[in-house]
């Protein structure tokens, strides 16, 4: 493990178990107390400023609640019942993104006359003016590009007139030009206004209260603005995910203007949904006509089909006509039946009368000929007149003579008449049989004619219900065409919260007051955590281990060298208290040869060692300060005496002999007890030489007649020369500067205590501007 990592791991562990030191925070804090004093008053006062410039804006709310959650109206106003248990909460995320569309937006604002921003001059801040704020109101009809660059200044010129100037910012020559430029420069209220820039109409506003005269108005672009209001200012959201009620905020500087935009967008979009509705209540008119007109006709096709088939198969009602075949039927078979029978009895009268049976009577009784029937019984009657008169007369009496030649006459006359009869029983029968025929060919096709009719007149019957339910349906769409029945209640108008007010004062100044705190407190933070030089006592605690026996306060005079009669002073003081401290930490340890060195250049080791060798000999001790730094010696100097030929360099570096402890002895004027030696001529090397029996020689001599040594020694962050010492020295005093000593240069002392590279180190921190 390398040194600075051993470090890092140590200073971890420490500053892990420290606690929070609250008093020295407020401390830190109250050292930069005019750093607060200006951040505070400079805060408060831009706070104040831009109270002036902030419009505060409120929240204006308003409340709806949807209908139908789980059904839909078609256009005929029928509920088409949606099964889906998501239907809702979908119906609901989707009449927000409808609310807060940027096309329903736009409708609102123009529907508000809001392309015109109307300003009123020489205000400020500037306010743009709404409702009876405004003597008049702007209706446009077209914009071009031209009239954002546009500024109008309206002045009203009497009850019914006013005048505009207009202003581009563009004007090339003059930044001011008239409108008579484009026509007259006066108009009436209500006056269609033309110009290169658009047409809009100025209308009276007569709820007005304005008593100001003149006005500026600037056009802007109502998408931009449209899109603004949504995204930045408009929240719709539902207040419970298993209700149907949305809530819609707005935030608005002019309350009446906030609550008239919220009112306008339900509005709108109840009106909107209505036009749609509408619109396909029409369509479905539209529709339902068409199939009317169609269906008409091939309902009058379908009649002609019937009137036809029964006209072609000779059908006025099936069951009708089918009955009466069967009827028909059985009156040809008797028919038939009769003739035959007819037919037989005459074919037996027939064969009777030919065998010339004169004694047998005739039966009639199937006989149907009027004249047979006569002869027939003319013949009987004859027959038995002449059985009569066979009883009283003789065969050839005249009488019987002349009844049996009428027998004969009238035989003769039957076989003729019979033989009539029968040829128009035959032919009778033969008709009867074809008519008969006919009729059961009929019967017979009676099921095929009766399935087709069924056929045409299911078709008939479904385009006849299918052309009544469309003219219902075509009437309760032409009811829904014009009625509004909006999907949604309106539970709460739009109102403003006066009390969500934007920033708030109070709050605005509040704000601004911690700003004041917590800029200076970021500032002093951010310094602490930027810095990298040691800046208090604590800081280096928190990172050695190495005690510190004092603080040496700044300097403030001009000499570095304590005077005999400065004792008392603070800088005398931090030199005894030091004194003190070390032969405390170090009373059971005999402490003779004292060294001073430091992580770096600079921290004051020549300046300690000089001043503690003055107050160690105004105890009465014998002091020697030794110069060893070959790379700084400035020793002699601030203790204020002249340099010799001679110091430690030629003392080491000589090879007879010749130059003793006392040729190299400084005494300092004005303290009998204090000496020094200088680093010398000689150029050598403290590596070495340190190390040399010389200079073991030269310490022990030294020991034996001083009762402290102190070492002004080279800084050990980058030279080895000062570790060769360590077998001479006592102690250890590391010096660390206030302001100038990195604190990464900290664990090169620590590195001293950890691997015992010196005996007893300690630290003095120098340089100490104030003591927390």
């Amino acid at each position: 493990m390398t040194e600075k990592e051993y470090f890092d791991s140590q200073m971890s562990s420490k500053e892990n178990g420290e606690n929070f030191d609250l008093k020295a925070l407020f401390a830190k804090y109250l050292k930069s107390w005019k750093l607060f004093l200006i951040s505070l008053i400079v805060f408060l006062a831009l706070a104040v400023a831009a109270l002036q410039f902030v419009r505060t804006s409120y929240n204006v709310t308003s409340k709806i609640l949807l209908k139908n959650e789980t059904a839909t109206i078609d256009a005929s106003g029928n509920n088409l019942v949606n099964n889906n248990p998501f239907s809702n909460s979908e119906k609901v995320n989707n009449e927000i993104e409808v609310l807060t569309s940027v096309h329903l937006m736009r409708s609102v604002l123009d529907s508000l006359s809001l392309q015109g921003k109307v300003i009123a001059p020489d205000v400020f801040p500037e306010t743009e003016l709404y409702g009876s704020e405004l003597p008049f109101k702007i209706v446009v009809d077209t914009l071009f590009p031209l009239a954002y660059e546009t500024t109008l200044k309206i002045k009203i010129e009497g009850a019914d007139s006013f005048s505009i100037t207009e202003e581009f910012e563009d004007a090339l020559t003059d930044s001011s030009t008239s409108s008579s430029s484009y026509g007259y420069n006066t108009y009436n209220y209500g006056y269609k206004i033309e110009k290169p820039y658009g047409i809009f109409h100025i209308v009276e506003n007569e709820k007005t209260t304005s008593k100001d005269a003149e006005f500026v108005v600037e056009f802007r672009d109502i998408d931009e603005l449209a899109h603004d209001y949504v995204k930045k200012v408009l929240n719709i959201y539902v207040v419970n995910k298993d209700a149907s009620v949305i809530n819609i905020e707005l935030k608005e500087s002019n309350p009446e203007k906030g609550e008239d935009i919220i009112n306008g967008l339900v509005e709108m979009y109840g009106y909107k949904a209505f036009l749609e509705k509408n619109a396909v209540a029409l369509e479905n008119v539209k529709f339902i006509d068409n199939r009317l007109n169609t269906l008409s006709v091939e309902l009058s096709e379908v009649e002609m089909n019937v009137a036809q088939f029964k006209t072609e198969n000779e059908l006025a009602n099936v069951e009708f006509d089918a009955n009466s075949f069967a009827a028909q039927e059985i009156d040809y078979g008797r028919k038939l039946t009769e003739s035959e029978i007819e037919l037989k009895v005459l074919s037996a009268i027939e064969r009777n009368l030919k065998r010339g049976d004169s004694e047998s009577t005739i039966n009639s009784l199937s006989v149907t000929s009027a004249n047979l029937i006569y002869l027939i019984d003319s013949y009987n009657k004859l027959l038995i007149d002449k059985k009569s008169l066979q009883r009283t007369v003789p065969e050839n009496n005249p009488r019987m003579i002349d009844i049996r030649g009428q027998l004969e006459q009238l035989r003769r006359n039957i076989l003729g008449s019979l033989s009539t009869s029968k040829q128009s029983l035959r032919t009778t029968i033969n008709s009867i049989k074809g008519r008969s025929d006919q009729f059961v060919e009929k019967k017979q096709r009676i099921p095929n004619m009766q399935r087709q009719l069924l056929e045409i007149s299911r078709e008939q019957g479904i385009k006849e219900n299918l052309f009544l339910y469309l003219l219902q349906k075509r009437e309760e769409a032409a009811l829904m065409v014009g009625v509004r029945n909006d999907n949604f209640t309106i539970i709460d108008r739009a109102i403003t919260d006066f009390e969500s007010g934007s920033p708030s004062k109070k709050s605005f100044l509040l704000i601004s007051f911690l700003m004041g705190l917590i800029v200076p407190i970021g500032f002093i933070h951010l310094k602490d955590a930027l810095n990298s030089k040691v800046t208090n006592k604590k800081d280096v605690e928190a990172k050695l281990n190495v005690p510190v026996i004092g603080e040496i306060v700044h300097n403030k005079s001009k000499n570095n060298l304590i005077e005999k009669g400065e004792e008392e002073s603070a800088l005398g003081q931090s030199f005894r208290m030091m004194r003190m401290n070390l032969d405390f930490m170090l009373s059971k340890k005999k402490v003779q040869t004292v060294l001073v060195t430091s992580a770096i250049k600079g921290e004051g080791k020549t300046f300690f060692s000089s001043n503690m060798g003055v107050a160690l000999a105004s105890s009465s001790a014998k002091v020697l300060i030794l110069e060893l730094d070959k790379h700084n010696p400035e020793l002699i100097e601030a203790l204020g005496e002249t340099k010799k030929e001679y110091g430690i360099s030629n003392y080491l570096n000589q090879n007879h002999n010749t130059i003793t402890v006392n040729d190299l002895l400084i005494p300092v004027n004005n303290n009998p007890n204090l000496f020094a030696i200088g680093l010398g001529s000689e150029n050598i090397d403290g590596l070495e030489f340190f190390n040399s029996n010389r200079m073991e020689i030269l310490m022990n001599n030294l020991k034996q007649e001083f009762d402290y040594i102190l070492i002004d020694s080279a800084p050990i962050g980058k030279l080895a020369d000062t570790f060769a010492l360590s077998r001479f020295t006592d102690c250890c005093i590391c010096m660390v500067r206030e302001n100038h000593s990195n604190l990464e240069d900290l664990a090169i002392i620590e590195d001293l205590k950890v691997n015992k590279k010196f005996k007893n180190p300690m630290v003095v921190l120098n340089d100490v501007t104030s003591n927390e």
